[in-house]
């Protein structure tokens, strides 16, 4: 069965699990209106969502239609105060968002605009954590028992190919896979190990490596966990390089360890909020830097990181831009920077 096959129809048991959650906004109070292009990803719509939500009190409505309906029915189990707009009716409008001309807030998907900058720039709205992090809430742990954690997703058939290295010029998620279990940091484990022996401080001078195939931790439990490491290998994601890995990291004060730090507004800085890595010998030598790093020098990395997330990506005050443009980053190949080094 084709890996597309696959998704299809995974997303078609999906859609029957949660269409008996679709509502469909019949009230007369203005709401947040979203009408976005057609090639508009799944997560960029979140994106967007997730933020509103910190920011209004509105009910959110997505212009309706039927692939909107087949791809985001699922949230509307989990976000309470999200509608579809009813078909045929108009719905008043306290805030649009749209590529529209007519819109409060004209949408773009210039996001390159960030690859290319040093410094940052207002306009952009900030990437977020998974979803299920802003759902889960925010709790966290103070103390570090582990050395360099990472997990997800290491799937050969997804993550296996040339694009990132062809368009970005960063190592793909698998390459870097293989390199990290090969290192005698590495330790391999599943989400319970984890749970279970973390402190202990077994994995205090150790990378420990957890794939979702053989059982990583919950979505729900994982900014808990992760905050008890003091760095995070981050793996890019699967269509481009920023993932949301690096933003759950900076949120609970643990140092990212990646090879896309110009994709975050602003970029990061190597040494001081961020240690990079570009090749394969690079991969070793950072994890041997990072757990052997002194504690005076760490404190002062997490400190820079956790200042860099409240200054930039832990909220965003959309009223700054209204009658203006926002960039949204978009998961289409047709919108996403190319590096400049490749």
């Amino acid at each position: 069965m084709s890996l597309l096959l696959k998704k299809i129809r995974k997303k078609v048991k999906e859609f029957k699990g949660s269409y008996s959650e679709v509502r469909y906004y019949r009230a007369e109070a203005p709401v947040l209106y979203i009408d976005l292009k057609p090639n508009t990803k799944v997560r960029s719509y979140l994106n967007l969502i997730f933020l509103l939500k910190q920011s209004y009190s509105q009910p959110i409505v997505i212009r309706f239609s039927l692939f909107h309906l087949f791809i985001l029915s699922k949230w509307f189990g989990k976000i309470d105060n999200l509608y579809f707009s009813k078909p045929f009716k108009k719905t008043k409008v306290f805030r649009k968002f749209s590529h529209k001309k007519s819109a409060d807030f004209r949408m773009d998907y210039e996001y390159q605009r960030v690859y290319e900058a040093t410094d940052y720039i207002p306009n952009v709205i900030p990437y977020i954590m998974h979803p299920q992090n802003y759902i889960s809430g925010l709790e966290t742990i103070d103390s570090k028992h582990v050395g360099i954690i990472i997990s997800g997703n290491f799937e050969r058939k997804i993550y296996d190919n040339p694009t990132l290295m062809e368009k970005f010029g960063v190592l793909n998620r698998s390459v870097i896979y293989d390199k990290l279990i090969s290192l005698l940091e590495c330790r391999m484990i599943t989400g319970d190990e984890l749970v279970n022996k973390y402190k202990t401080n077994e994995y205090l001078d150790k990378l420990v490596l957890m794939k979702w195939q053989s059982g990583a931790i919950p979505s729900a439990k994982w900014r808990y966990y992760l905050s008890t490491a003091k760095f995070i290998f981050c793996a890019p994601g699967m269509t481009m390089p920023l993932c949301h890995n690096v933003i759950e990291a900076l949120s609970v004060g643990v140092v990212p360890i990646l090879n896309y730090k110009d994709w975050l507004n602003p970029s990061l800085t190597d040494g001081v909020n961020c240690f990079t890595y570009d090749n394969l010998d690079s991969v070793e030598s950072v994890v041997r830097k990072a757990l052997a790093l002194d504690s005076q020098a760490y404190k002062a990395l997490r400190k820079s990181c956790m200042e860099y997330y409240t200054a930039y990506y832990s909220k965003f005050d959309f009223e700054k831009f209204r009658n203006g443009r926002l960039t949204l980053v978009n998961e289409d190949k047709r919108n996403l920077p190319k590096s400049k080094s490749v």
